[in-house]
């Protein structure tokens, strides 16, 4: 686990205008592993599913990121960066940004993966489709908490000033906080915060923004929170029509029963791995049921794996550990696999990564596995994965 600096900043509407004040920072807790994993195994479900493409994402962002040790800064190859084309920069950045955000959702509100689901919005189960309008401003990822669902924005930006965190919001932050502060409000005011991370030469920070509402009190770690106002940023917002809900369900709904346990050829990968968000308007989604689909691009990423001739819990796994030295000497190496079929329930977060001791930095979403291993150390053995990933028995 490394860590990158923080701000918290909470926002309200009063009148023409917006006010943000920042009511906490400090080190944001953030597993490489969960990082790589949430953005390079991202699948379009649309999409043709391969080993060999994903674990060349996997080898290039690691490549860019750095996590020189334990509890120390997650740094970036800043020089490489610049140098770099301005597809692979939007890359990195988009990439850290959606890694990021459930990095927030972790350390601020307490979110765990092993008991609540995450969705992407371009990749909704089909019990949830009709909730949610398809086309049009829509959020990222949607968390699951013991209040209801969050919805979450995530942005990644560069920031070619010397100082890495700006004393002004961008024109761009504005109209995203309207933009989902509209969309919000069509949908029964339904809960939801942005995060924008900031890749510099000086390392990589995070700006969280939450909408001033009470909801939050009770949701956001109070090691975040501080007594004495901090820095207040005010703007104005401009004024649009609220578009009618479509769909509407009541303000905070519960989660949904989750489906029952899925077969090793039907896994919901929308359950366990985002999508980045294209946020143009998007044509409405064929009715064709998410769990046979996705569970059959899990089985296509799977069977186009290498061997590996390992087991986790009794169970095959086939994958590779990969060099990230695509813009020099590693120093890191990072594992893809996939379980033949899906595991015993997992550990909590906070659980994983104190079994782990620094050892390692692991992340286990169903059947898919992303490991992280300083590449002056050799590989964790698979019973260190397992007991570090899995509940006793």
């Amino acid at each position: 686990m490394n860590t990158v600096w923080a701000r918290v900043w909470q926002f309200r509407v009063q009148g023409p205008m917006v006010t943000a004040t920042q009511v906490g920072q400090g080190d944001l807790g953030v597993g490489l592993a969960r990082l790589i994993h949430i953005n390079a195994l991202a699948c379009d479900l649309n999409r043709v599913v391969d080993y060999r493409t994903k674990q060349l994402e996997v080898r290039l962002l690691a490549s860019y990121l750095d996590a020189p040790s334990a509890g120390a800064p997650l740094q970036v190859d800043h020089r490489a960066f610049v140098a770099s084309s301005r597809h692979i920069r939007s890359f990195v950045t988009e990439s850290s940004g959606l890694g990021m955000l459930t990095a927030a959702s972790e350390a601020l509100f307490a979110w765990d993966n092993a008991a609540h689901a995450l969705h992407s919005f371009d990749a909704l189960p089909g019990r949830m489709l009709t909730g949610y309008q398809n086309g049009g401003v829509r959020p990222d990822l949607l968390f699951h908490l013991p209040g209801g669902r969050v919805a979450g924005e995530a942005r990644g930006r560069h920031r070619r000033a010397k100082t890495l965190l700006p004393t002004r919001p961008l024109a761009e932050q504005k109209r995203r906080l309207q933009e989902l502060a509209l969309w919000s409000a069509s949908h029964r005011d339904h809960a939801y915060f942005m995060s924008w991370v900031w890749i510099g030469r000086s390392g990589v920070a995070v700006d969280i923004f939450l909408p001033q509402d009470k909801r939050w009190d009770g949701a956001l770690d109070a090691r975040w929170k501080r007594q004495s106002a901090g820095d207040q940023w005010r703007f104005p917002v401009r004024e649009r029509r609220r578009r009618p809900p479509e769909d509407p369900f009541e303000q905070m709904p519960a989660d949904d029963p989750e489906p029952p346990p899925a077969t090793p050829s039907t896994t919901p990968l929308d359950t366990l791995q985002p999508v980045m968000s294209v946020h143009a308007a998007a044509p409405t989604p064929p009715r064709v049921d998410p769990l046979s689909r996705t569970g059959r691009m899990v089985q296509r990423l799977y069977d186009t794996a290498p061997e590996l001739d390992a087991e986790l819990a009794d169970i095959p796994v086939r994958g590779t550990w990969v060099p990230a030295d695509a813009l020099g000497p590693a120093q890191h190496e990072v594992l893809l696999a996939v379980l033949a079929e899906q595991p015993p329930p997992q550990v909590g977060v906070r659980e994983r990564l104190a079994r782990a001791e620094g050892r390692f930095d692991a992340c286990l979403d169903g059947r898919l596995l992303t490991v992280v291993r300083s590449a002056a150390q050799p590989p964790p053995a698979w019973q260190d994965l397992e007991q570090a990933l899995l509940r006793p028995a």
